[in-house]
C-alpha cells in the first residue's frame, strides 16, 4: 500500500473539490444531462445518485468517448456482480465515481470530504 504524505493528500482533496465543483456548476445549463438524469430517476425511483454525481461521472465519459449513462452503463466491480455481470479479467478501471463521506461520528456534525471510488464501462464486462 502506498502511503501519502499530509502534502500530497491536501493537493489530491483539492483537486478533487475543484473538478466537483467544475462539473456542478456546468451541470446547471446542460439541459441534455439532466433530461438523461430525470429518465433515469423517473424509471427507476430507487436510483440514489445526485445529479452533480451523475454529471461528474458523465464528464469522464464523454472524454473517454464511452457511450451510455453513468450508473447504468457503467458500474462498480460489485454493482456489475449484483446485475449479473463479471469484469473481465485483466481489464481496469478507467472511471470514477464521487460520493461524500463525513469525517466524524454519525452523530456530530462532521467535515464532509470526497472519496472516489472505481467504476468499469459496459464494454468492460460479460454475462456471468
Amino acid at each position: 500500500m502506498i502511503k501519502h504524505t499530509p502534502e500530497e493528500k491536501k493537493a489530491y482533496f483539492k483537486a478533487l473539490r475543484e473538478r466537483w465543483s467544475e462539473a456542478k456548476q456546468a451541470s446547471a445549463s446542460d439541459t441534455d444531462a439532466q433530461a438523461k438524469y430525470q429518465a433515469i430517476v423517473t424509471q427507476a425511483p430507487d436510483f440514489k445518485i445526485s445529479y452533480t454525481s451523475f454529471y461528474f461521472t458523465l464528464l469522464e465519459m464523454k472524454h473517454q468517448k464511452l457511450d451510455g449513462n453513468p450508473y447504468i452503463d457503467a458500474k462498480t466491480f460489485q454493482g456489475w456482480i449484483k446485475a449479473g455481470f463479471q469484469v473481465i479479467k485483466g481489464q481496469k478501471s478507467t472511471l470514477k465515481g464521487v460520493t461524500w463521506l463525513k469525517d466524524g461520528k454519525e452523530d456530530e456534525d462532521g467535515f464532509l470530504f470526497p472519496k472516489e471510488y472505481a467504476l468499469f464501462h459496459t464494454s468492460q464486462v460479460k454475462a456471468i
